[in-house]
């Protein structure tokens, strides 16, 4: 009777226990869930009278801004507008609408009675009627850069929100203009032109309603972005900066590749470079003060310290890395203008002073010009700069840079409309599937190949360049080319009969599909061996390297990119696959797939996206990838994209250890030092 008794109470005792274990899952679930369904974000969608270009272009506004969200703690699910309920905004704060120029009458009345309740809106661009009475603004206007750098920063004055950067540097093309309309609506920041100086536009707008904010997201000064991110979200719903605090506060010591303090202090140690163990040092004692900040619920104050902590262990970790001499230190620079426009001489100063040994400026599409062509038009950039190509390669041989002119073929972005439509009636454009005009040249017409290649020789003949780097060398997806030339070329190269085009040679189901994404693979080839052929005739010191989507063999069904047998062929010197990710385990996954198919005598030089569409690295996740690579056995890295951003935020990484010269001394920030100075009690 003992027995069954004790047996029954030790039951009792574990089905207790495995109650309360359910319950705590229960209620951690409720909490997680809780924070997720706090914030929304609300899609346009074409049966709204929005255009399926706007549609997908909202898509990736948002896509970005859920990517803020999550750096400071946040996530957000995606509703489409067309099917927004009542139950989908239950218990949100806040709605955010990415790109929303029009609502149905069931949204507008949804968001009425959300704001009605308290409900908070973050509205980027595009104002709509219905919503504008909601923040207290109207739209006044619509403008469009009439000059580069109108809209280049915004400067933020609202000393009641704690932690708001004083600005922003965001390079927009154009603002949707408004005024406010009720007296508690307040615009707190205003757009700078590129000298600094006002415009006078407002940029912000904030109300009892929620924000306004005159353009999109865009990507560049990403973590200023997600620090004035975080001020307005703890301003306008203050429940908000606990969690905003916690997450400041685990996150200050996931720094690089080390994430986490033992680690750290592990990996400074092993450098034994004594002002990373002083940088330590001072994180160490910010993160201290972080937390007794946010235990005593000081939680404004709390998020900016912990700020200053992860900034100090960021430094740190930047201390410690050596450089590799021998390495390729590349960036990629989509302007063509270098971080300064107008002033090739201070960038390629900068890059060397960081440590970067070569420079690939994007002078030529397929239908536009930088530099004094005779073979393509001239661009804008030219009209107003000059010759971007001789200003460059002179100050690259100033610094000791080299210079490996990216070229992109094939893609008539920015041509002139004139060279365009001469290109379309000579039947020299792509066509798609569906018999859809596409706006790049067709690979297999015999001129398209021979425009490439005279382009690209103009340039080696004319300038000082260590190299040609091409980009697009690829069909802009498996939709084209199937216009009626590549069908007779086709026909031609396989003796085959084919009925029902382009059905016959789709990929995947057409009877020829394999056969077709063979021979489009062989019009890419063709240019890339004609090349590398006429570099060697040219001058052989030319080296001749390609940007690569980063899934092999896949691009080569997609794109018809077969980039290992260029390499294997000997046809290409370096490639630069475009690893953009900010995943780590797929960063790594991919360069250790790419490096088992390469030849040993083909350099590979992974290319980092930090500030990609499709990553936005910190310095630290730079540098980290940078690491990555040398471990894995990379013969150098290429970032993407070298511009003011990159050059106040990821240069000064690079320069304090893992691309400095051995004959400078450690560097350390001057408000690393303030930091230093301000915690030595």
């Amino acid at each position: 009777m003992f027995l069954i008794q004790t047996r029954n109470k030790r039951r009792s005792i574990l089905i207790v226990l495995l109650l309360c274990v359910i319950l705590w899952c229960i209620g951690g679930l409720s909490l997680a869930n809780s924070q997720q369904e706090q914030i929304a974000i609300v899609l346009p969608t074409a049966t709204s009278g929005v255009s399926e270009g706007d549609v997908q272009y909202a898509r990736s506004v948002a896509k970005r801004f859920s990517r803020m969200l999550s750096i400071i703690g946040f996530t957000a699910d995606t509703f489409e507008e067309s099917s927004l309920s009542k139950a989908q905004l239950k218990s949100r704060k806040l709605i955010v609408l990415p790109l929303n120029a029009v609502l149905s009458a069931q949204a507008t009345r949804l968001l009425k009675n959300f704001v009605a309740d308290g409900g908070k809106l973050f509205v980027t661009y595009n104002l709509a009627d219905t919503v504008a009475p909601l923040l207290g603004v109207r739209q006044t206007d619509w403008l469009k850069e009439v000059s580069p750098g109108q809209f280049a920063s915004i400067h933020l004055n609202a000393p009641e929100i704690p932690d708001l950067p004083s600005s922003i540097r965001q390079a927009s093309w154009n603002i949707t203009v408004a005024a406010p309309t009720t007296p508690q609506t307040k615009v707190i920041g205003y757009w700078h032109n590129m000298a600094g100086e006002s415009t006078g536009l407002p940029a912000l707008f904030i109300g009892e309603g929620g924000v306004f904010f005159s353009h999109i997201f865009l990507p560049d000064d990403i973590l200023t972005k997600t620090r004035f991110l975080a001020a307005l979200l703890g301003h306008l719903i203050p429940e908000f900066r606990q969690p905003l605090a916690k997450r400041a506060i685990e996150t200050m010591t996931a720094v690089g590749h080390t994430d986490g303090l033992k680690a750290l202090e592990a990996f400074v140690q092993e450098s034994g470079v004594p002002e990373a163990g002083q940088a330590l040092e001072a994180g160490r004692r910010l993160m201290e003060k972080a937390r007794a900040e946010y235990n005593s619920k000081a939680y404004s104050p709390a998020i900016t310290t912990a700020r200053a902590s992860r900034e100090a262990f960021s430094n740190a970790y930047f201390l410690s890395h050596v450089s590799h001499e021998t390495e390729g230190r590349a960036v990629w620079n989509h302007s063509g203008l270098g971080a300064y426009p107008g002033d090739w001489d201070g960038s390629a100063k900068e890059l060397a002073a960081a440590g970067v040994n070569m420079i690939l400026p994007n002078m030529a599409w397929t239908g536009v010009a930088h530099y004094s062509s005779k073979v393509l038009p001239q661009s804008k950039t030219f009209t107003q700069y000059g010759d971007q190509l001789a200003q460059c390669v002179t100050a690259a041989r100033k610094y000791g840079l080299e210079v490996h002119v990216w070229k992109i073929t094939w893609n008539l972005e920015g041509a002139p409309k004139g060279f365009v439509e001469k290109m379309r009636r000579d039947g020299r454009t792509q066509v798609s599937a569906t018999g859809k005009l596409v706006n790049w040249l067709c690979p297999s017409h015999p001129k398209n190949v021979q425009l490439e290649l005279e382009s690209i020789l103009e340039i080696v003949t004319n300038y000082d360049v260590d190299g040609i780097h091409l980009d697009y060398i690829r069909y802009p997806g498996s939709h084209a080319c199937y216009c009626d030339e590549c069908r007779k070329r086709f026909v031609l190269a396989t003796r085959q009969q084919i009925d029902g085009w382009p059905a016959a040679v789709l990929p995947n189901t057409g009877e020829y599909g394999d056969k077709y994404i063979e021979w489009r693979s062989q019009q890419i080839t063709r240019l890339v061996r004609l090349l590398h052929k006429r570099l060697r005739e040219a001058d052989p010191n030319i080296k001749l390297s390609v940007a690569v989507f980063g899934g092999y063999p896949a691009c080569v069904t997609s794109i018809g990119q077969d980039w290992i047998a260029w390499a294997k062929a000997g046809y290409v010197d370096f490639v630069c696959p475009m690893n953009y990710t900010e995943d780590t385990d797929y960063f790594t996954q991919l360069l250790v797939d790419q490096l088992a198919l390469m030849p040993k005598d083909v350099a590979i030089y992974p290319g980092i996206g930090a500030t990609a569409t499709n990553s936005l690295l910190t310095p630290d996740a730079v540098v980290e990838q940078v690491y990555l690579s040398r471990s894995l056995g990379a013969s150098g890295w290429t970032i993407f994209d070298y511009s003011l951003d990159i050059s106040e935020t990821v240069l000064p990484a690079l320069g304090m250890g893992v691309a400095k010269s051995k004959a400078q001394p450690p560097h350390i920030s001057s408000r690393l030092n303030r930091n230093l100075q301000d915690n030595k009690d």
